[in-house]
């Protein structure tokens, strides 16, 4: 038996449709890796997130983010591609765990990534207000940046209600012109060298790093970076060849993320000394992204820096948007959140809910400004480690289920051990608060969504309890 027929990989396209209201067919491969990607939003990641990758592991940053590639994130890339094949709809986590854990632990978790993906929605419109401002000064002021996020989040709910197509290509569109100045900067870097004496191989060097015990805390920040290439799950409804689409989308995805970040994380260090990068403080003004742009752009062009994170996060607010809102429809389908959830407009897109989301959105605008960015970290972090663990245990079930003991054991050493990270990451995001004064740390989030994840569950229970009396009544009648 192939790896590739091992993993459930749907090589000849054999599932060309799935059961959906939503619009079928209208998405591709690059479709959905361009809309993909764009919740991944590389350009603002990068300026956010490079500098404190450099402040912990040096030089050796790419080689983090190799690790991080490698494992845990294309295990579980891997075991999603399996997972798709066998239980294929627009809410992976929900779907995998109602099939293969429990329907109860399904909808908490299912509940739990749609909390992940609205609060990505804020989040992004908080940052994509900071660098408005930046751009635009005459713009500044609290109660301007908190405006600004409200009509980012207005605009992109208008465009994802018009339909997944143009949803998709406005992702796209954004994504292209930040990938190009992403990694551009990193081949200027690579090609043009303005730092002497930066051997190659002390990228990829642990004793560069300082050892293993600095190396785990960047494989760690590592995977935050990659994070978010699951985001293909749910547009398989969508898609032309659901299954084979989704597959190979969810490998192009966290492998482009790899490829972009490590051209970023190589390049930028030969354009400007590392030990600069990693004392940047990002600030709306580019943060690294800044620092290399200037080395290689004139001064008219300066502004660049800043567009393009602004652009990344437009892509990761509307592709957030959009994620949650199949997630809670396929899960309102099943019965586990209220039908309301489920109704579509005219272009097939489920409009209730993505207006709910984004009044959520709207609400922590004004609640969470940039300045309690890191309660937006906790938020995403806790719910993503209980995502992602909820996706490599319903792998191992579905192992022990479908293969022989021996064949189990050995496919679950891998997932086992990336669920030790995950949940080691889950840890020290709630382990101590950034601020001491602050009571809102990842843990405290985590119960909050467990807690009103069981709600959900009892809701789920009378409803299809009462869908089962109706269901017995008019049989009597008849």
């Amino acid at each position: 038996m192939g790896f590739s027929k091992f993993i459930g990989y749907d090589r000849e396209g054999t599932i060309q449709e799935l059961p959906t209201t939503l619009n079928k067919g209208r998405l591709n491969t690059f479709g959905v890796v361009m809309a993909a990607l764009g919740f991944n939003a590389p350009a603002w990641v990068a300026a956010s997130s490079m500098s404190i990758l450099y402040s912990i592991s040096g030089k050796a940053s790419p080689l983090a983010i190799l690790i991080a590639y490698f494992f845990p994130m294309l295990v579980l890339a891997l075991s999603m591609v399996y997972l798709t094949r066998q239980a294929p709809s627009a809410a992976g986590v929900f779907t995998f765990s109602e099939k293969f854990i429990h329907p109860h632990a399904a909808t908490v978790l299912g509940w739990s990534y749609v909390i992940c993906c609205a609060t990505v929605t804020p989040m992004t419109a908080v940052i994509g207000a900071d660098y408005i401002q930046a751009l635009i000064p005459g713009l500044e002021g609290g109660v301007a940046a908190k405006l600004i996020g409200t009509v980012l989040i207005i605009v992109f709910l208008i465009v994802c209600l018009r339909g997944i197509d143009i949803t998709a290509k406005v992702a796209g569109t954004f994504l292209i012109f930040e990938i190009l100045v992403v990694v551009g900067l990193g081949l200027c870097g690579i090609i043009n060298p303005q730092v002497d004496n930066l051997s190659f191989s002390s990228l990829y060097s642990i004793k560069e790093a300082g050892g293993w015990s600095v190396m785990g805390p960047a494989v760690l920040f590592g995977v935050w970076m990659l994070a978010n290439f699951d985001s293909s799950i749910n547009l398989i409804e969508e898609a032309k060849v659901p299954v084979r689409t989704v597959q190979r989308s969810i490998i192009l995805v966290v492998t482009s993320a790899f490829f972009i970040y490590s051209l970023a994380a190589i390049g930028w260090q030969y354009a400007v000394p590392v030990n600069k990068l990693a004392s940047i403080v990002e600030s709306g003004d580019g943060g690294p992204i800044a620092a290399v742009a200037n080395v290689y752009l004139p001064p008219t062009l300066s502004w660049i820096a800043i567009f393009v994170v602004i652009t990344s996060a437009c892509a990761g607010l509307q592709i957030s948007l959009t994620s949650g809102s199949r997630a809670a429809y396929r899960m309102s389908i099943e019965g586990h959140l209220p039908k309301v959830f489920s109704t579509i407009n005219g272009r097939k897109v489920p409009w209730l809910v993505n207006t709910i989301i984004c009044i959520y959105a709207i609400t922590l605008v004004w609640a969470k400004p940039l300045a309690q960015l890191q309660w937006y970290y906790d938020m995403v972090t806790i719910t993503l480690v209980f995502s992602y663990l909820s996706i490599l245990v319903s792998f191992i079930r579905a192992m022990f289920k479908q293969k022989s003991t021996g064949v189990a054991m050995l496919a679950s050493i891998f997932p086992v051990l990336a669920m030790g990270v995950l949940g080691y990451i889950g840890y020290t995001a709630g382990a101590v608060p950034v601020n001491p004064d602050d009571i809102y740390h990842a843990w405290y989030l985590g119960a909050g969504i467990i807690i009103t994840g069981i709600f959900w569950v009892i809701y789920g229970k009378r409803n299809r309890k009462g869908d089962g009396l109706n269901l017995e009544l008019s049989q009597n009648v008849k």
